[in-house]
């Protein structure tokens, strides 16, 4: 079996175009409303980016991880596990 660079290069780039966005998407909404709830109860602007931006990216953590399982999943186990076509199967000894 031999990979080329290119069968690399396309799970990593699906991976990060959607660890990326998804990672965003539910940080800013999870650090938004979580903003709105601190503002409300008084906290102060510095302390309420400080504790958003820290939720937000443990919120993307897992987002992260299951997009790499997904990419590595659906485009690069397939060319590793698919049997070799060049393969000649040994003739047994007479």
């Amino acid at each position: 079996m031999n990979l080329k660079e290119t069968d690399y290069l396309k799970p990593w780039a699906i991976f990060f175009v959607l660890a990326f966005v998804g990672g965003a998407v539910a940080g800013a909404i999870v650090g938004g409303v979580l903003g709105g709830i601190l503002r409300v109860i008084g906290a102060s602007p510095k302390f309420i980016g400080a504790f958003s931006g820290g939720l937000g990216f443990l919120v993307s953590m897992p987002i992260s991880y299951f997009c790499f399982r997904f990419a590595v999943k659906k485009f690069l186990l397939p060319k590793i596990t698919m049997p070799e076509a060049n393969v000649v199967p040994l003739k047994a000894a007479a």
